[in-house]
């Protein structure tokens, strides 16, 4: 993630959320498609959202029922760690149905999109404007376990920038809890692995000096 991306993120953490809830932001590279939307097209979308028989986010209301029945899961693997495992199997093949089913619902497929993320909206640089305080389709794609997660959105600000872009920060404003939990375990994994990756970073660079001269004191002399 360059620093023009990181910007995206410190532009938000200046604005005031006294009315908001707190969630941890971190860069990203997603997929993202927005589809502008009438009042009409709103209310169904969220009826749509909420049917049981929605077939976007299936793969994260199963992990939604994983995550409440862990203690049971845990039990079952000490007892019985043979049908524990095959479990873990069966599990694995309903996934990949669910994943199937899920991304027939055209989301995006390529991680095309730097993004301030978090589990209360998203910030992008976008090529066309939203009016403030329209509502959007959002489909968004978190890689690379391929997290699909449909929302209605809302603009929240839109910013033009030199180029012609827009800065355009959008919020949930109806996401399935499922959704939710779904992206908070994706910006905390990534950002675990973010730093992680700097941990090391900085490791090299404070040994590698040190190991270069030991080698040079103790290689010998021609």
């Amino acid at each position: 993630m360059s620093a023009d991306d990181s910007k995206l993120c410190q532009a938000d953490a200046i604005e005031p959320e006294s009315d908001r809830r707190r969630y941890f932001r971190i860069a990203d590279q997603i997929g993202l498609a927005l589809t502008p939307l009438t009042a009409a097209e709103a209310e169904q979308l969220l009826e749509r959202l909420e049917a049981p028989s929605s077939r976007a986010g299936l793969l994260n209301d199963l992990q939604a029922i994983r995550e409440r029945h862990l203690p049971e899961r845990r039990a079952l693997e000490y007892k019985f760690p043979t049908v524990a495992a095959y479990i873990k199997v069966i599990e694995h093949q309903i996934d990949t149905l669910a994943q199937a089913v899920g991304e027939a619902e055209d989301f995006p497929g390529v991680a095309d999109t730097p993004a301030c993320l978090s589990a209360q909206g998203v910030s992008v640089q976008w090529p066309t404007a939203f009016a403030v305080k329209s509502v959007v389709d959002l489909r968004l794609t978190l890689f690379p376990d391929r997290v699909l997660v449909r929302s209605l959105a809302r603009v929240v600000r839109c910013d033009p920038f030199e180029d012609g872009s827009y800065r355009l920060a959008l919020d949930f404003a109806h996401v399935r809890e499922a959704d939710r939990e779904a992206i908070i375990r994706h910006v905390y994994r990534l950002q675990r692995l973010q730093l992680q990756a700097q941990a090391e970073e900085e490791f090299e660079s404070r040994f590698s000096p040190l190991k270069a001269r030991n080698y040079a004191e103790k290689k010998p002399s021609v």
